[in-house]
Formats: C-alpha cells, structure tokens, sequence
C-alpha cells in the first residue's frame, strides 16, 4: 500500500487491525518531486510503502533481490522519479489521467520481489494501471479494481494497448 506522511499511518494501525503482518516499511526517495504550490511547507520528496502480507508463507525473494543493489542486501530506501514524458499516461485532455501515476520499474522491483511467476497480484487501487502493466511484463496474472470507473478505463485502456502490442487480449479488472 503506497501513502504518504498524511495517511501512511492509518493504513499501517488499520491492516494490523485486520491482522496482516507488517513486514517493511519501504521509502521511495523521489529525486525530482513536484514542487510545494502553497510555499508553506517543505517539498515532498518521499512516499511509503506498507508491505504486508496475510499468515506466516509470505514470498520474499531475497537472492533476486540483490541485482539492485550490487549484489548485497536490498535496502529499504529506493529512488525512482516521479512519472514523467513518454511514461505518464495521459487524459484525453492531454493531462495527467491519474494524479498519483507510480513508476512503472517501481511496481516491478515491488511486484518481483514479492510474487512468484504465474501468482496472482491483487491491487485494489488500480488507479493507472501500473501493477497490471508491470504483473504482464513479469508473467504473473493480476486483478485489479478501483471505485473511480474513470481510472479503470484509463487503466484498462493502458493494458489493453500494451496487449495489443503482445497480440494478447486480456482484462482482469473489476468494474464499479
């Protein structure tokens, strides 16, 4: 679960609430974040992400993970920057389709180190279509749903051109 210092907390007290296992806290380090507009505040340079998992046989692949970081262990601080040019999906007004778009080697690195090939990867906040379009790329299978239908077309249009390059047809996504 991604957040910021705004909400991370209360996904973090909630899921222990609901007895998943807290396993990492990650940050993911922006090094070009959007500026403060209000000019009242430090800029925004970080995000969390919650790791959690349901029961005791959690996947972690640990060796796998080391390529990122010259064949140690993997930290827990991570940088990527934000969505930007050519990666950032776009409305049909030319305009960011979806305000919190996360990087798509972001989602891999993510989706890699805690799934297997052929698993099934749930995101209940398909939001862009990130976690689908990474789950695609790294053969596992995925559902994904959101409450807000215009950002389950947006990513279901965005997997559904990325299939189409694949001469694939498929959709996992659970409509409002």
């Amino acid at each position: 679960v991604c957040g910021s210092l705004h909400n991370i907390g209360e996904v973090i007290i909630t899921l222990k609430e609901l007895n998943y296992k807290f396993i990492n806290l990650i940050t993911w380090r922006k090094p070009n974040p959007m500026p403060s507009i209000t000019k009242r505040t430090l800029t925004h340079s970080t995000e969390f992400i919650a790791w959690f998992a349901k029961g005791r046989g959690w996947t972690f692949n640990y060796k796998n993970m080391k390529k990122y970081n010259a064949g140690k262990q993997l930290r827990d601080v991570w940088e990527f920057p934000v969505c930007q040019g050519p990666e950032r999906v776009k409305g049909t007004n030319g305009r960011a389709a979806h305000p919190t778009q996360k990087p798509l080697e972001l989602f891999k690195r993510l989706i890699e180190m805690s799934s297997n090939e052929n698993e099934t990867v749930l995101d209940p906040f398909i939001g862009s279509g990130t976690t689908a379009v990474a789950c695609e790329l790294l053969n596992r299978k995925w559902i994904g749903m959101d409450s807000n239908k215009e950002y389950v077309d947006v990513a279901d249009n965005r997997i559904n051109n990325l299939n189409s390059k694949k001469n694939k047809t498929i959709s996992s996504f659970t409509k409002p």
